[in-house]
């Protein structure tokens, strides 16, 4: 791993730390989001709370709570309840308050304020974790690394493609852009990928156990024995990939598109496949089918 990526980040404190990872962290925008505003403001003299707010994605008083206030906050060891921080974000109104409230009084057993907020749809639990986990000190388990997830997005941004072995497990990295990177050796297990781009990248040997990868966008992508063991990629570009050795046991290839991509020595058994393709797709005397899979009648093409 890249020394200047961390192992691990559960440390809540909010000195030269990033906003936008903060925010990430708290659920309030998304990691293709800080992308854009990344790139923004190469062109525009604006902060990143400015562009987040601009494009609608919180308030600016929201914004300006994480800045300004919360660091602060944290430090107070004369706590308010937690409604009253939410309020002071700009994250839940008075009469949103008053309402939950209210609801909480006609609970026949005792709920917690934050949990109705969530159930409501007024907040993520994302969110309530976040400010469980800074305000309160209650530890929150999560074991992504969102300080990798956004020193990755900056440095790409910034023209850097070389992130080797790097730890995204349970990554929110939906819809992100991330063309042309080594991955190398990376443990993505369970992350969200879905709609992502990661085309003409080198992923050898990473872990895609169990992600979810709908509708990515893998195009000539070197996946050389990868694990995808579970993996969700319904509708997933995989044209001219190199999936060779990799385990896909018991993932999902419905309708992907899997022009030209060669599975030589690929593990398939258990795997959601066609029963019929109208283009080229290859394998080897190596790769591995359920008994009930006839490459040959399917279309695909031995290389061996």
């Amino acid at each position: 791993m890249d020394s200047s990526i961390s192992k691990n980040n559960k440390n809540y404190t909010f000195t030269n730390k990033p906003l936008g990872e903060t925010l990430m962290e708290a659920g309030l925008v998304s990691a293709s989001q800080i992308e854009i505003a990344l790139k923004e403001q190469e062109t525009h003299n604006l902060k990143i709370g400015e562009i987040f707010a601009l494009r609608g994605w919180i308030k600016q008083e929201t914004a300006d709570f994480f800045v300004e206030k919360l660091p602060y906050l944290v430090k107070k060891t004369t706590k308010k309840p937690l409604a009253y921080y939410f309020k002071e974000a700009g994250l839940l109104t008075t009469d949103q308050i008053n309402n939950l409230i209210k609801l909480q009084k006609r609970k026949e057993k005792k709920v917690r304020f934050h949990r109705l907020a969530v159930e409501q749809g007024y907040l993520k639990q994302l969110t309530v974790d976040f400010f469980l986990a800074a305000i309160f000190n209650v530890y929150d388990p999560r074991n992504c690394s969102f300080a990798d997830i956004y020193q990755i997005l900056k440095r790409y941004n910034q023209g850097e493609t070389n992130f080797p072995k790097v730890e995204l497990k349970k990554a929110p990295l939906m819809g992100v852009s991330l063309k042309e990177v080594c991955l190398d050796g990376s443990n993505l297990r369970e992350a969200n990928l879905q709609g992502c781009n990661l085309s003409s990248s080198s992923l050898i040997q990473v872990n895609f156990a169990l992600a979810n990868l709908i509708k990515a966008v893998l195009s000539d992508v070197n996946l050389e024995r990868a694990c995808l063991s579970k993996a969700n990629l319904k509708e997933a570009y995989l044209d001219k990939a190199n999936l060779s050795g990799a385990n896909l046991q018991g993932a999902n290839l419905e309708l992907a598109y899997l022009f030209q991509a060669s599975f030589a020595g690929a593990d398939l058994r258990g795997t959601q496949l066609s029963s019929e393709y109208n283009y080229d797709v290859y394998y080897d005397r190596q790769t591995r089918f359920d008994n009930k899979f006839d490459p040959i009648k399917a279309g695909w093409i031995n290389k061996a």
